[in-house]
């Protein structure tokens, strides 16, 4: 397997040429010390006072896709500032929210597990060196072969032994592990993310990824971002009122893209009976 280069956050160029490159990217210190402290700690806590809700699924992970519903106090941590500086050179100027989560991997949680790479959406957007693909109308940002892109940051140090995530550049355009490493030649390599709590890597969720088992806990959050020209990313994330019917324009333009989920939630005027109702029906 292959390592990845680690830019700082002051590395802001360095980094968006090597995601042109590359399809993604690793920034060191991308978050605050108190915001870990600050989301580790939300995250225990929510986890013992509302333990139904986070799972864990079938692998053994405990996540909260509707997380944001009930709880404000995290709508400052959906655009750490880091993070955002680079999704908006990315998918700008006209990013959109996509999808908002924790995941929680415990003790043993991967033990026995196999590599189970995918890629997260079938839509992807080619560059602009391929005129056989149409590309969308009025595309503003043609520098960036990339519909979503999501950040994954780590809350805890992710060393040798424990769980990571792991990815192989610019396999996009491809619809398997299997093709992508019988195609792309000496270009195929397989990178494992490990870094401190704090990193960030920040991916085209079309190439291929996976999580590579191990030993000990891995919480992580997940950013995922979206353009004007794209579709919602997913049918299921549910906002509140608060951000769907924001006063600011841009808040609510930001939180635009409404999935089925939304909708629904607000044609039922965005009641608990109905997030109680639907939330424990989640894709597992």
């Amino acid at each position: 397997m292959a390592e990845h280069p680690t830019f700082t956050p002051d590395q802001k160029d360095g980094a968006l040429d090597f995601f042109v490159d590359q399809n993604y990217v690793v920034v060191s210190d991308a978050l605050p010390p108190d915001n870990i402290d600050v989301l580790r700690a939300f995250v225990d806590r929510s986890e013992s006072e509302i333990p139904r809700e986070w799972g864990p699924d079938r692998f053994g992970c405990r996540s909260h896709a509707q997380i944001l519903v009930h709880h404000p106090e995290l709508d400052e941590h959906v655009r750490p500032a880091i993070a955002w500086g680079l999704v908006d050179e990315i998918m700008g100027p006209d990013t959109r929210f996509a999808q908002f989560d924790f995941r929680d991997l415990w003790e043993k949680a991967t033990e026995g597990q196999h590599l189970r790479w995918h890629k997260d959406s079938p839509y992807t957007r080619l560059g602009a060196d391929d005129t056989s693909i149409p590309r969308p109308k009025g595309d503003p940002n043609t520098r960036y072969d990339c519909a979503y892109v999501c950040a994954i940051h780590y809350l805890f140090d992710v060393g040798e032994d424990q769980p990571c995530f792991c990815l192989v550049p610019n396999s996009h355009r491809y619809d398997s592990f299997d093709e992508a490493q019988a195609e792309m030649g000496d270009a195929f390599r397989v990178i494992p993310i490990r870094g401190q709590a704090g990193t960030v890597v920040l991916y085209n969720i079309a190439i291929q990824h996976t999580r590579v088992p191990g030993k000990g806990r891995r919480l992580t959050q997940h950013n995922y971002f979206s353009r004007e020209q794209s579709n919602p990313l997913t049918n299921w994330v549910m906002l509140p009122k608060r951000l769907a019917e924001h006063a600011d324009a841009e808040v609510r333009t930001f939180y635009s893209q409404r999935t089925d989920a939304t909708r629904a939630f607000a044609e039922a005027g965005y009641c608990d009976e109905y997030y109680e109702a639907e939330v424990m029906a989640k894709p597992t």
